[in-house]
């Protein structure tokens, strides 16, 4: 398995499916060898017709500070976002793999954004990957202590790929 063509996705978002504002993509090649981040503006989220979930909004004010800052600070439109990740995509490798942390999550979140923004997504269909499922597969496999802060999406995305990388080397598994 080349960890370079394996993408470790991660969002902050203000839902938990499909169709709620992406406040934050954050993505890892699971080498770490190239890695996005973008923060983007509510408003921009919320004026291409994404919603804001109230059950969320009060998860995310039991959240640090530090975390809440981070994911609510964005100034770059969902378009923008969008269009700079698909490009990243593009340059790491447009075959690779994509992990979500949960199949209801990350990726349906991020291809109902691309969706309302009306751009093509730029993994293919069968290239997604759940890590939640392999996880749950796999508990026996610890996860280190987290590094960096909670619930940016680019440091979640690292320490999730560091799991992921930690469960295949345990197993023996070739992802592909």
């Amino acid at each position: 398995m080349n960890p370079r063509d394996h993408i470790m996705l991660d969002l902050e978002t203000t839902g938990v499916s499909a169709g709620c504002c992406v406040l934050s993509i954050g993505a890892t090649t699971l080498d770490h060898s190239a890695g996005f981040y973008k923060r983007i503006s509510l408003e921009s989220c919320t004026a291409a017709g994404l919603t804001i979930l109230p059950s969320t909004m009060a998860w995310w004010d039991k959240q640090s500070k530090e975390a809440r800052e981070e994911a609510f600070s964005g100034t770059d439109t969902l378009l923008h976002a969008l269009l700079d990740f698909s490009e990243w995509f593009r340059l790491v490798g447009s075959t690779a793999k994509v992990w979500g942390n949960g199949a209801d999550s990350d990726l349906p979140i991020l291809a109902a954004a691309y969706e309302a923004c009306r751009i093509e997504k730029p993994w293919k269909p069968y290239n997604g990957r759940c890590y939640r499922t392999l996880k749950n597969l796999h508990s026996d496999v610890p996860i280190n202590s987290f590094r960096g802060v909670k619930h940016n999406a680019l440091e979640d995305a690292k320490n999730q790929a560091i799991h992921l990388m930690k469960i295949v080397n345990a197993k023996g598994l070739n992802l592909g």
